[in-house]
């Protein structure tokens, strides 16, 4: 039985400030409540053990285990008494987004000045990558190009002197040290290099991995890792082992590691034609689109209170082998990103709170008066709140009669307070609703929790999307660790007590927002720092629609007031075509510009009105 009995006042007796006698419990009482915490601590550990088992790939977009994990919360909403919350009938809410795919293999070949022919293999000695394009070549020449970066600033450019126009482009991955520094941070990336070679009129480019890459083995990334894409390079990409490389360069006594000690001691370039040496290649790929879900089950309200829902949330997803936002950058391997807080715990927490309030009120234990339930399990949050953002976008439940929005992400690590000892809990969005700080605060008085609230609001979570519609939202979670976007974020590290008692804490508070015949108002929060919180580069303010978003700019779904784009006049609907004088054909090229940005610069943005045709430029300065 999941029925929870209270020995304290209800919350709602809390907050009207009712007085009752308490009884102390009996002795049977307390071993039925220890039972009932161990049960539910005994569901938790089970749903995030395999939520973040190796079967479940890191519930990365293009992995099977994404769609495992989708179908296991769709079932546990149906054992929990939930009803589908689709019209279609199922429990998901199917959306796509932009990405790529193979046609057939891919064909890579090198024909040497010697009659050398190189047949390479695809998986074994080479992948084609998704953040490129389709494209073929025959008997193209070949340029090293150190590690394909120009750099006026630092006067360091690989491809300077160099004739790449119609050729094949060779580059180290990572970066050079110049003086014992990365000056290079933002032009390292993958998408970066392709960009550059683009620019240079390459006919394609081949990565390879630098020594540090490749220290623990030369692994490629295979296709599917670079498929999930808000836009691709114009030009054939591939990854290739070094040993492939090692063979073009043999024929003229160079090799690849000493050239590359080489750059970094001299702290200049050493690129060069390799010439005697033609690539010939064929990628066929198709710009598809990757088909995501959330999933979504409904407890129907009743009485006065029914036509409004809360809703309950948390994103599913994560990582899968490394992917955008993982460990890739800093590890340089593919991994199973296992994901077990981030989000396995808040998914996990859900399906709880769905089967304790589907047993509530099959017992008829909430009021009679309540409003509708609707638990939500989101989709594509790592790439960039994409689940929640649709759900607000087309909602299936209307968004002026949402009464309030709770979300858990990232609640499996609950630590202690240095200060108190107290178990600390983050809070963010009390300020959405003049009530909530009250609410919170007088629920919390039963769990003693050290509450953190943050009067900024960045645009960390799925609760985002709900509050730029105006919606309150709550969102609770237990901070970032070591472990976070890597792979040793597993199931072993939860602390499935401390998860338990949020989950306690959470069902008090969803029972007075269920319940409550207050009116809430909503009130505009404070936003935060730019990439959600957690980057240190200049932010901008706004969301950009996905669904809209292609190769011909970026499309703004909604800007935050008081953000500086909101202050140089960017609306929703607007187009941003250029950004500091870089065409602007997708969210990469947007990031790779605005990682080269300072906080306090002002820049040019070049835009296109909804409904308008002709450009217009407006200056943006950056906080």
């Amino acid at each position: 039985m999941l029925v929870r009995k209270r020995w304290l006042c209800s919350t709602l007796c809390l907050l009207c400030g009712v007085a009752f006698l308490v009884a102390t419990p009996t002795r049977s009482e307390n071993e039925i409540a220890k039972k009932t915490a161990a049960e539910s601590e005994a569901r938790l550990k089970r749903d995030v053990t395999y939520l973040a088992s190796d079967e479940l790939e890191g519930r990365g977009p293009t992995t099977k285990g994404l769609d495992l994990a989708a179908d296991y919360i769709a079932d546990q909403f149906k054992k929990a008494g939930l009803k589908p919350g689709n019209p279609d009938g199922t429990y998901f809410q199917p959306f796509d987004i932009p990405g790529s795919a193979l046609v057939e293999p891919a064909k890579l070949t090198f024909a040497g000045p010697k009659k050398e022919a190189l047949d390479l293999k695809q998986g074994e000695d080479f992948w084609p990558m998704g953040l490129g394009n389709a494209g073929k070549g025959k008997d193209l020449g070949v340029v090293f190009a150190g590690f394909g970066i120009t750099n006026t600033t630092q006067k360091y450019d690989d491809y300077e002197g160099l004739d790449v126009e119609d050729k094949v482009v060779v580059v180290l991955r990572g970066m050079p040290t110049l003086n014992g520094q990365t000056p290079f941070r933002g032009q390292q990336g993958l998408q970066s290099k392709v960009t550059s070679a683009e620019k240079h009129k390459a006919a394609a480019i081949i990565i390879v991995n630098d020594v540090d890459s490749a220290k623990d083995g030369d692994d490629l990334v295979d296709f599917n890792f670079t498929a999930v894409r808000q836009g691709t390079g114009g030009i054939p990409t591939f990854m290739v082992k070094r040993e492939v490389i090692e063979k073009l360069l043999k024929s003229f006594d160079l090799d690849l590691t000493k050239l590359e000690e080489t750059i970094n001691k001299e702290k200049a370039p050493h690129s060069a034609e390799l010439k005697g040496w033609a690539a010939t290649f064929e990628i066929k790929m198709r710009h598809d689109h990757i088909h995501l879900k959330n999933v979504i089950g409904v407890l129907d309200g009743a009485g006065d209170l029914a036509k409004e829902t809360v809703v309950v949330g948390a994103h599913y997803d994560h990582l899968g082998y490394g992917g955008a936002g993982g460990s890739l950058a800093r590890l340089k391997k593919m991994a199973i990103h296992h994901g077990a807080d981030d989000n396995g715990s808040g998914s996990t927490s859900v399906m709880e709170l769905s089967r304790r309030f589907g047993e509530l009120i099959k017992d008829g234990d909430l009021a009679k008066s309540r409003r509708r339930m609707v638990f939500m399990t989101f989709s594509g949050e790592e790439l960039g709140l994409l689940g929640s953002a649709h759900y607000a976008k087309n909602p299936i439940f209307p968004l002026e009669s949402t009464y309030a929005m709770v979300n858990l992400d990232m609640v499996g690590r609950l630590p202690k307070d240095k200060d108190t000892g107290k178990e600390k809990l983050l809070v963010e969005g009390s300020t959405t609703a003049k009530s909530f700080d009250e609410l919170v605060e007088a629920v919390n008085k039963k769990y003693g929790f050290e509450l953190k609230k943050n009067d900024t609001f960045p645009a960390n979570s799925d609760h985002f999307s709900f509050y730029q519609k105006k919606v309150p939202v709550l969102f609770f979670w237990t901070g970032i660790h070591p472990d976070y976007h890597r792979p040793t974020d597993t199931a072993d590290k939860i602390n499935v007590e401390g998860m338990r008692r949020i989950v306690d804490l959470s069902e008090d508070v969803l029972k007075e927002l269920v319940a409550s015949d207050k009116k809430l108002e909503y009130v505009a929060g404070k936003s935060g720092g730019g990439g959600g919180g957690r980057s240190d580069f200049p932010r901008m303010g706004f969301t950009p629609d996905y669904d809209a978003t292609g190769d011909k700019g970026i499309v703004i779904s909604a800007v935050n007031d008081g953000e500086p784009a909101a202050k140089a006049g960017i609306k929703a609907g607007d187009t941003i075509v250029e950004m500091a004088g870089s065409p602007m054909k997708n969210m990469e090229t947007y990031m790779e510009v605005i990682r080269k940005q300072k906080k306090g610069d002002t820049i040019d943005l070049v835009i296109v009105r909804k409904g308008k045709t002709e450009k217009e430029t407006v200056k943006v300065k950056l906080e």
